[in-house]
Formats: C-alpha cells, sequence, structure tokens
C-alpha cells in the first residue's frame, strides 16, 4: 500500500484549461503548472502573459516583478468584491478565492490596443456602454460628481475714473467704524471663531494707518474663549503686554464675555482665578462684564451632564474694589452664587463704588424659594430683588431671564426711571400684572421685550398708547419651550391671545414693531388687531419696521383670502415706496457725466422756452386773421390757424398730458353718446376696489414690512422647504463621468 500511496502523491495535477487559438502553449508551460498545488482555471489573458513572461524575448527584471505580485497577492489578504452579476462572465475568476484584485487589472500595461480592451473588464464595459449609447453606471458608493455651482451674478458696470481713494488719510475714528461693522461678529453664539479674526489682524499688518483702528476692533470685546488653543497667551497679552510694543492693549478692551462653564481653564486648573483677577485689573477702561451660561439661551433647559460648578469667586470683587473701574453692564446668575452669597449679598456688592455706575443689569434665574410663606417675618425674593434693584441709582435697562420671581409683585416695587425693559422666558407674567406696572410706572419707557413668556397675553396693549408715550421699539416672540425634551408642555398658559372687544393702542413714537407667533385667537379678534393698525397709521409717522408673523384659527380657503387681504393691506399702507437710489451718485464719473447731460438738457429746455415766445408773438401779430381764418374753408396754406388751435397747448412735458386728458374726455363724450358706458365702468371697478380695501392714509415709510399668516404650529426647530430637498440634482448626471475616475474598491 505504501508504494502505491506514494505514488497517488507524487501524481501530476491535471489542468482542465481549454488551449486558445490565440495562444500558443508549450511543454514549459505544463511543467510549471506541476507545482501548484491546487488545479486552477485560468483564462486566456493569464495565459498568454505567462507565456510572454517564459518567452525568451521578455526581460528577467519584468518577470521578476510579475512573479513578485502574485506572491504578495497571494500572502496577503483576498478582497471581497461586489460586482455585478452581469460583469461575472468578463472577469478572471481565481480557483482558491474566486476574484482577481481590481488593482492587478488596471496597473497591467497591454502591448497593444487589441490586448488591452480584451483583457480588461471596464475596456469591455465602456465598449458596451459606447455601442449602446448609454451612460456608464457609476460604481456603488462612490462619491457623488461635484455639484455645477449657479453662475453668480454679472456686476453691474459702475462707470469711473479707476483712482482708488488713499483709505490711509480717513481719521481714526472713520477707519475704527469700518473695522467694526465689517468684523462683526468676532464669534458666534456657540463661541466658535469667524474669519472676521484673522482678518482684522492682516488688516493690522497691512500698513501704519490699519495698525491701531484694526486692533481695537479686534481687542473691544477679545474673543478669549473663542480662541481655545492661544487663550493662555491671550489673557498673560493683556495682563502683561510684552516691551516694545507700540500699542496699549490694555485701553481698547470694554466689554468682557466669559464662559462660566470654562473659566476653570481660563488659563490653568491652578492659577485661573488669579488670572481672571489680574485680567480684571489690568483692564483700565473696562465697561461691561457678562459671565454666562451656554445654555441660558433658547430651549432654557437645564444641564443634563453634571459638571464642576464655578461660583463668583471673593477674590474677583476684590480685586474690583482696588481698582478705579467704572462699570456699566453686569449679569447675575443666581447658579454662580455660593450658597452665602444670595440677595442680600448682592445688595451688598451693588453698594461698592464700581458697581453704582452700573446701567445695565440682567438677573438670570432668580426663583421664588417656595419654603417661604408670605406673611412670614423674612423678607420674600420678590423683595429682596426690588430692593437689590433699588440700589442702583443709574440703571436705565433692566433684564429678567427664567425668573419666576418676576410677577406682579416685583413689577410694583421696581423704579420708574428705567428706559428699557426686558423680560424673557418667566412664566409666572401675566397681562394683568404688566399693565398695572406700565400704567403706574411706564411713562419712560423707551423698549419693551417680552420674549418666551408662557402666561403674556396681548390685554395690555389696549392702553399701551396712554402708558408707554415715549415707547419705540416693542418686540414679541410667543414661541414657547418644553422643560424637557421628551415632554410636551410648551403651549400657552391663557385662553385666548386677545378678546374680542379688545382693540390695541399704538404710541405715535414707535419705531419698531415686531410681533411673532400670535396664536390662540379668532378671526374676529386678529381683525381688530389689525384694522388697529391701518388706522394708526397717521399717528406712527417714525415707524420703519413692521414684522406679524401669526396663526388664526379658520379653515385654509378662508385663511388664504385673510392673509392675501391683510398682506396686501400692511404692504400698501406702510411699505417704503420713495424712489430708487440715484444712479448717478455711484461714482464722481458718473456723476459728472449726469451734469453734463444735465446742461445739456437745460439747453434744450431754453430752446424751447424760446420757441414758445416766438409762437406767442406770431398769434399777437395775426390775431386778426385768425377770424377770417376760421371761417374759411381751409383751403390755405397758412399756419394761423393751427397756432391758434393749439394756443392752450405747450411745446413740453405738459403736451403730452394735455393730449390725453384731451383724448380722456373724448371717448367719455362718445361713449355716452353711445349708450352711457362710462357710468358701467365705474360701477365695476368700485365693485372690484371697495371702500373697505381703500386705505385713507398711506404711511409708506417702512423699509421693512413682513405680515404672514398661517396656521403652523410653532416648535423649537422650524423646518423649510430647504431642509427636505436632495443635495444632488434629479437625473442621470452622475451616470456620464469617466469610468476609469471611479473608484470600485469600497462599497457601502
Amino acid at each position: 500500500m505504501a508504494p502505491e500511496l506514494s505514488r497517488k502523491r507524487k501524481r501530476a495535477h491535471v489542468s482542465y484549461r481549454e488551449p486558445s487559438s490565440d495562444d500558443g502553449f508549450s511543454d514549459s508551460d505544463s511543467n510549471d503548472a506541476l507545482g501548484r498545488r491546487h488545479p486552477t482555471r485560468r483564462s486566456t489573458r493569464h495565459c498568454s502573459a505567462e507565456v510572454e513572461s517564459q518567452s525568451p524575448t521578455a526581460s528577467p527584471a519584468r518577470t521578476r516583478r510579475k512573479a513578485d505580485k502574485r506572491s504578495l497577492r497571494s500572502k496577503g489578504q483576498r478582497k471581497i468584491s461586489y460586482r455585478d452579476e452581469s460583469t461575472k462572465e468578463d472577469i478572471d475568476e481565481d480557483g482558491e478565492a474566486g476574484y482577481v484584485p481590481l488593482e492587478d487589472v488596471v496597473r497591467t500595461r497591454p502591448r497593444s490596443q487589441a490586448h488591452s480592451r480584451r483583457a480588461t473588464p471596464r475596456r469591455r464595459l465602456e465598449d458596451c456602454s459606447r455601442k449602446t449609447n448609454k451612460p456608464a453606471r457609476r460604481a456603488i458608493g462612490a462619491p457623488l460628481k461635484e455639484k455645477k455651482k449657479a453662475p453668480h451674478p454679472a456686476a453691474v458696470s459702475i462707470p469711473t475714473d479707476r483712482r482708488k481713494p488713499d483709505m490711509t488719510r480717513l481719521p481714526y475714528h472713520v477707519l475704527l467704524q469700518v473695522f467694526v461693522y465689517a468684523s462683526h461678529p468676532l464669534h458666534d453664539e456657540n463661541m466658535h471663531t469667524t474669519p472676521a479674526i484673522s482678518w482684522l489682524v492682516k488688516m493690522a499688518q497691512m500698513c501704519q494707518a490699519f495698525t491701531k483702528p484694526a486692533l481695537t476692533a479686534l481687542y473691544r470685546n477679545p474673543p478669549i474663549f473663542a480662541v481655545r488653543q492661544n487663550r493662555k497667551k491671550l489673557v498673560h497679552h493683556l495682563i502683561a503686554p510684552p516691551a516694545g510694543v507700540g500699542q496699549d492693549y490694555k485701553v481698547m478692551v470694554k466689554r468682557l464675555e466669559l464662559d462660566a462653564t470654562q473659566m476653570s481653564a481660563l488659563t490653568d486648573a491652578t492659577h485661573s482665578v488669579a488670572d481672571l483677577t489680574a485680567l480684571v485689573s489690568a483692564l483700565t477702561t473696562l465697561k461691561e462684564i457678562d459671565i454666562f451660561d451656554p445654555l441660558d439661551r433658547p430651549p432654557y433647559r437645564e444641564r443634563l451632564k453634571r459638571m464642576r460648578k464655578w461660583t463668583y469667586p471673593p477674590e474677583l470683587f476684590q480685586a474690583l474694589r482696588q481698582t478705579n473701574l467704572r462699570l456699566q453692564g453686569w449679569r447675575w446668575h443666581n447658579g454662580f452664587c455660593a450658597p452665602g452669597q444670595g440677595l442680600l449679598w448682592v445688595k451688598d456688592i451693588h453698594g461698592d463704588r464700581t458697581f453704582q455706575s452700573l446701567r445695565d443689569v440682567t438677573f438670570v434665574k432668580f426663583n421664588v424659594d417656595e419654603k417661604r410663606k408670605s406673611d412670614a417675618i423674612d423678607p420674600t425674593t420678590e423683595e429682596l430683588l426690588a430692593s437689590a434693584i433699588a440700589a442702583l441709582r443709574n440703571l436705565q435697562s433692566l433684564t429678567f431671564e427664567s425668573c419666576t420671581a418676576v410677577n406682579g409683585k416685583l413689577l410694583s416695587m421696581l423704579p420708574s426711571t428705567i428706559f428699557s425693559l426686558n423680560i424673557t422666558n418667566c412664566i409666572n407674567l401675566t397681562s394683568e400684572a404688566l399693565q398695572i406696572f406700565l400704567s403706574e410706572k411706564g411713562r419712560n419707557l423707551e423698549e419693551l421685550i417680552l420674549n418666551h413668556n408662557q402666561s403674556l397675553e396681548l390685554s395690555f396693549l389696549t392702553t399701551l398708547k396712554n402708558d408707554c408715550p415715549r415707547l419705540e421699539i416693542l418686540r414679541m416672540d410667543l414661541n414657547y419651550y418644553s422643560t424637557l425634551a421628551m415632554s410636551s408642555d410648551n403651549e400657552p398658559l391663557y385662553d385666548w391671545l386677545l378678546g374680542l372687544d379688545e382693540v390695541p393702542t399704538w404710541p405715535p413714537t414707535l419705531r419698531v414693531i415686531d410681533l411673532e407667533h400670535l396664536r390662540k385667537w379668532g378671526a374676529d379678534s386678529a381683525t381688530n388687531f389689525f384694522t388697529s393698525l391701518i388706522e394708526s397709521a397717521a399717528e406712527l409717522p417714525f415707524l420703519r419696521e413692521l414684522r406679524i408673523l401669526a396663526m388664526v384659527d379658520m379653515n385654509w380657503r378662508d385663511r388664504a383670502d385673510f392673509r392675501r387681504k391683510w398682506a396686501a393691506r400692511f404692504e400698501k399702507v406702510f411699505a417704503w415706496r420713495g424712489p430708487a437710489p440715484s444712479l448717478h451718485l455711484a461714482s464722481l464719473r458718473a456723476y459728472r457725466e449726469w451734469e453734463e447731460k444735465g446742461s445739456q438738457q437745460k439747453g434744450a429746455d431754453r430752446n424751447d422756452s424760446l420757441l414758445d415766445i416766438t409762437v406767442e408773438n406770431a398769434l399777437a401779430e395775426n390775431e386778426g386773421a385768425e377770424g377770417s381764418s376760421a371761417d374759411s374753408d381751409g383751403e390755405t396754406d397758412s399756419d394761423v390757424p393751427l397756432l391758434a388751435k393749439r394756443n392752450n397747448e405747450r411745446w413740453n412735458t405738459k403736451r403730452l398730458r394735455n393730449r390725453a386728458r384731451a383724448s380722456t374726455n373724448y371717448d367719455e363724450t362718445s361713449d355716452n353718446e353711445d349708450g352711457g358706458h362710462s357710468g358701467s365702468v365705474d360701477e365695476e371697478t368700485t365693485d372690484i376696489a371697495s371702500e373697505d380695501d381703500q386705505p385713507t392714509v398711506i404711511q409708506g415709510r417702512c423699509h421693512t414690512v413682513l405680515c404672514r399668516i398661517d396656521n403652523l404650529r410653532p416648535r423649537e426647530e422650524m423646518f423649510n422647504e430647504a431642509d427636505f430637498l436632495d443635495e444632488e440634482r434629479s437625473g442621470d448626471e452622475e451616470w456620464a463621468e469617466d469610468i476609469d475616475e471611479v473608484d470600485e474598491s469600497y462599497a457601502w
């Protein structure tokens, strides 16, 4: 048995390869196949390649490279094929893995064009697509073809002398305003940097005249927490500028915006408090300090993840007492107060010399203490908060955010000297309490902002004209937010936004009316509201911005007519329809050409006036011949009768107007003679444009007029049409790309 087994093991492998007419095989090919472990099925391409490698004309280096590639492919991991079933018969198969790597097919350089077309499956697929005039298929998972961007509109050609003004000669205060306007904002609401920072740095390095205004625009509100990598260097640069610097950066800073959640990483974990106090002490012209929490904005939810709580360090206020700063803006956050730092401590801080000059104060998350009773000896939260506010004698602007302590009791104790009142996301604020406060202490109010107050309706608008005679800005956003992301408690806490018999009144000093997400009212209440604005148009000469976004409860057909009617009225009454900006002021050359044309036009008008004088003289001389000419049958060549008929016409623009009026009278006379069609036309015009649709007064001075009436339910994230459009265009544009450039080695 042993010799038989040995003979079986030494038995040569049988090749089932079919001979090809194009390629010839030698005995060395069969001997080479004996050395393989498993029988393989090879295609004609590989057979021809082997013959080429074994032929005496093939170079040894090329044969060695091909052998190395085969050994590397056999040792490496086999790749998975994602090819379609239609191309399997054209793809060479390996006997063990059933797949030949695609790189070898692409990298193999054929000797002739016919050989490459026979050996490469891609070429075959490309030839098929060319024969059938169909675009080649794109590989699955391959990157999409880039969209062709819409061409930018052609720039308007402005005549110019090509003389660039010397910007370096502008005064410092002009350049400062230019840089501030062009670079705002330096960071977004998430404290991420914008390209404006690097742009200001480049402007400061451009020339000496731009250095100071550009750096002042950059350091007026330094983006400390927006610049994350170089934050420590920036803080130390402001505290102790390097020697030999020509600019004094300390006097440039006017405002500091500090993120309390990252305050421990201001410079490092151990020296952040000391560096903060040193920074405040070094800035000699600092006016405002805003220490905020990023979650103090919509949707006003608490932080789910626990993190290290930052509190006001006592060293900060000690450093402020030792400086000569006179702050004008400050933000108090109840979450940053230590257990021993309450409203009484805040009142003591307001007594310092640094805080006595405060004009703008913000209170965040000061809530009512439910444990305290109203009849207790200890003062309530409203009383403590009102006493802390009363300690500020120069207060002009007051802001409450997410404070449950804002109610009728607190409003009755507020000072009457404030000019701006901002109440945001205060659930206990009602229209009755606000109306009482405005009637008693709203004589000096110039700005009233009421956003996201869930219990506030519009009943206080009925007496707004008498309560706030100096009000200039009125903003209200009636979109509310849920306490939790999965809850749905964002509905209004009032029954009706405006009663049927409640008609708003508007102060004559209003410049901005911005009312958004008005809801929970019917067609009658909305009609009263809109009518009050239309009828008060004559009393609102300073109004420049009008925005009304409302939802009215009615069926969609009536709402469409309602929207069309009132949107047209607001546009007609308040939209500014003045002349367009003069084009001749675009450049000095345009203005010069316009003056030249004007002088030519004046010369033409002067010639027309001389012609009129000549005509009048001719009429006076031929006054006697006019009667005889009128009695004649017209068989004369004299122009005197024609001149007499044109006695009331002038050779200028009025002449066309007179002719138009004459033709109108002639048409009306003919119509009346035929049957009186003019009366029927007037009746149709009256029916189309009724007296209700014709406003009595047109204000026509608002640059922004927006009236949107729909039935959309306001949400935290409002989606529009752009959010539901595909990024790629419809059609087969992506299949028309060159197949050789597609990477088919991966798919999803």
